[in-house]
């Protein structure tokens, strides 16, 4: 088992293929009257334009919290549950972390309309609620996700600093009471505001180097840089990155090197309201090395690390505060099938708590 916050500031590469209904139904989105929305005081308002009894409904917050909590202080393969500050539990969730909407009469709506009055719901409350989980929705497949999924407008990455604006998971099986598998989420500005402000500082002063390493496919088949860049030739590989912003430096066995600095914090580009927003603790090899798997592999041959943006090591009570600082702001909530959760990556921190049993998300 593990349990670990996802690592989003390098990106992965992503391939997509798209539905001829896609750009019909984002045309529809763009211009459509606004027919559900969020009010100030959490209530759901909802236009007599309706073209069909499809309606949302708050979710009671207690059909949210799981009957079984997951422990997180002193459990293996948890970032910072050994060190100072980590709390005992996993909290249970907070009002409107996530924001839960029930959906009335799914049935009487075509797909293609479920997923357009769905994303007309994202659009208008997103900003405010960055967190949405949307339950009672006629989706049992993997295809019938597809066609919701492709309908949101992002965009792929490749391994490039910008990242995806929203993610979104689908629930095909859901976790068994106590088995954990839950899907933490926390919200980016409360975890900058709980942090040491000399942290911060000195992070926003010296920035975060990630460094990734790919190996040559003579030396490793699984993601070897002739792989992740689609090309056999150095000099090809060595202009991808550079116009991505990266640097790059190639050992002497053929394996490739690729690193950049980013910022620590960012301001959200919609609402304004600067958040912590970097993968320090997760990309660090100390993450690798909690695992069985990587015990033995040499700190250099890891998939990734991180420094301070001057190459300088980050300090191990460094990376306790920001690991326990973040469980501390985290909270769970119970999945069941057929749920929807669609989230704003820039406000909100992600990541999964290890399972027994069966589960999948998509």
């Amino acid at each position: 088992m593990n349990s670990c916050f996802n690592r989003n500031t390098m990106g992965v590469r992503h391939l997509q293929q798209l539905p001829r209904t896609v750009s019909r139904i984002r045309a529809f989105i763009s211009g459509a009257s606004r027919k559900t929305q969020l009010t100030t005081g959490g209530n759901i308002r909802s236009s007599s334009t309706q073209s069909s009894s499809l309606s949302f409904e708050p979710l009671p917050r207690e059909d949210l919290v799981p009957r079984v909590m997951s422990r997180l202080k002193g459990r293996p393969f948890i970032q910072g549950s050994q060190g100072d500050g980590c709390p005992e539990y996993l909290a249970e969730p907070k009002e409107s972390l996530p924001h839960a909407v029930l959906v009335h009469n799914p049935n009487q709506a075509s797909l293609e309309e479920l997923t357009i009055k769905c994303m007309e719901y994202v659009e208008d409350n997103i900003t405010s609620t960055p967190a949405i989980l949307f339950r009672n929705l006629p989706v049992q497949t993997a295809q019938d996700f597809s066609t919701i999924a492709k309908a949101i407008p992002w965009k792929g990455l490749e391994y490039k600093g910008s990242p995806n604006y929203r993610i979104m998971f689908f629930c095909v099986q859901e976790p068994g009471d106590g088995c954990g598998g839950e899907t933490p989420l926390l919200r980016n500005s409360e975890l900058l505001s709980k942090l040491d402000p000399e942290v911060v500082r000195k992070f926003e002063e010296k920035q975060v180097r990630y460094v990734r390493y790919f190996p040559d496919k003579k030396n490793k088949e699984y993601l070897n840089w002739q792989y992740v860049y689609q090309a056999n030739d150095r000099r090809a590989v060595e202009s991808q990155a550079r116009a991505q912003g990266s640097n790059i430096t190639w050992d002497p066995s053929g394996d490739l090197y690729v690193w950049q600095n980013r910022p620590a914090c960012i301001y959200h580009p919609k609402t304004g309201i600067k958040t912590w927003f970097c993968q320090v603790v997760t990309s660090n090899a100390s993450y690798y090395r909690m695992l069985p798997t990587m015990a033995e592999v040499p700190d250099d041959k890891l998939p990734t690390d991180t420094y301070y943006g001057d190459g300088s090591p980050i300090e191990p009570a460094v990376l306790q505060h920001v690991a326990a600082s973040k469980w501390s702001c985290a909270v769970g909530f119970k999945w069941k099938k057929g749920d929807l959760l669609v989230l704003d990556n820039l406000a909100v921190m992600h990541g999964r708590v290890g399972f027994k049993g069966d589960r999948q998300l998509l």
